[in-house]
């Protein structure tokens, strides 16, 4: 199985923006702009969708995250080559209370209609819950039919 390479700068700074978030859960997106690891920091809007919906919505910022139309947008845009060549290679987001896992609730927000959304992005998870600085990378395996975790290289 393939690792997921990513930057130690990169990471540091996708888990800077958890510990900043917290008690919430933070979300972004790692790009690979020119060859370099670039961190896309988004606003977590599920506050915001609970207080308008909470039967809809019923879980808060602090065991959810959602992605306003704007941070959507730019994501779809990276998904397919960004305007300026950026190329997404993880949608991330941490845990806050029970550390580093793809929950059935992440399986959910990273479908769409049974299928995976972005089939060729890595998905990341953080938390400093259980062990400083855990992460965790996940993508759809086609023969498995599911997300799968794969090993993390830092460089």
């Amino acid at each position: 199985m393939e690792a997921f390479v990513v930057g130690r700068l990169a990471l540091d700074a996708i888990l800077a923006h958890a510990r900043e978030s917290d008690p919430d859960e933070c979300c972004g997106a790692l790009v690979d702009r020119a060859g370099r690891d670039e961190v896309w920091r988004f606003r977590n809007v599920q506050d915001e969708l609970h207080a308008r919906d909470p039967d809809t919505h019923p879980r808060t910022a602090r065991t959810a995250y959602a992605l306003g139309r704007e941070d959507t947008e730019r994501l779809d845009a990276a998904a397919t080559g960004g305007p300026e060549g950026e190329r997404l290679r993880a949608i991330y987001h941490s845990h806050t209370k029970n550390g580093a896992y793809f929950s059935g609730e992440d399986r959910a927000r990273a479908m769409f209609m049974d299928e995976p959304t972005y089939p060729h992005v890595v998905y990341l998870v953080v938390s400093d819950a259980r062990v400083p600085g855990e992460a965790k990378a996940f993508r759809w395996d086609e023969g498995q039919g599911d997300f799968v975790e794969l090993p993390i290289e830092l460089c």
